[in-house]
């Protein structure tokens, strides 16, 4: 009996006759097939685990850098809000609406222009008259659309606060 039922032996037993050189390269073809299509899998499986590989540390660096993007925005609304603060309770001066850009010695924050919003009230408290400040900063970068025309860089950060002087 044949190891292979698939594949019958030559009718010629003499080993080195043409019908059984025949026969062993045809059997050796089949193998050599079989070798081929795992091989052809084998590559097929590992594009795919490289490519999806590739496309996970693409998405890990740009939320990265969109991390990195939304703490220097709100470390610029931050600039913005101690600016506003030192202004009104310093010299009194509450602009209702007022824009800041960051100068070349900010590096970090010169992409971000920062918009801030103050409104003043006055309160008493038994004999005491007190200036409350309500300050708003937005700080952004880049440039918000909807739609098909989004700016998936854009980022922004928008922080209250809320100060008055010490009674006297």
């Amino acid at each position: 009996m044949h190891p292979d039922p698939h594949i019958s032996p030559p009718s010629c037993r003499a080993i080195g006759s043409p019908r059984h050189e025949q026969w062993r390269d045809r059997r050796a073809n089949k193998q050599q097939g079989f070798s081929l299509i795992t091989a052809i899998f084998l590559l097929v499986v590992l594009a795919s685990l490289m490519a999806y590989m590739v496309s996970l540390a693409v998405v890990q660096h740009s939320t990265l850098a969109m991390a990195v993007q939304g703490a220097r925005a709100m470390q610029a609304a931050r600039s913005g809000l101690d600016y506003a603060a030192y202004r009104a309770l310093q010299s009194g001066i509450c602009p209702a609406s007022e824009t800041l850009n960051f100068g070349s010695d900010e590096d970090a924050l010169r992409a971000f222009r920062v918009t801030l919003e103050c409104s003043s009230s006055t309160h008493v408290e038994a004999t005491d008259t007190l200036q409350f400040y309500r300050i708003t900063a937005l700080a952004e970068s880049g440039s918000y659309a909807s739609g098909g025309m989004a700016n998936p860089d854009y980022v922004s950060r928008r922080l209250r606060l809320t100060v008055s002087a010490a009674p006297p």
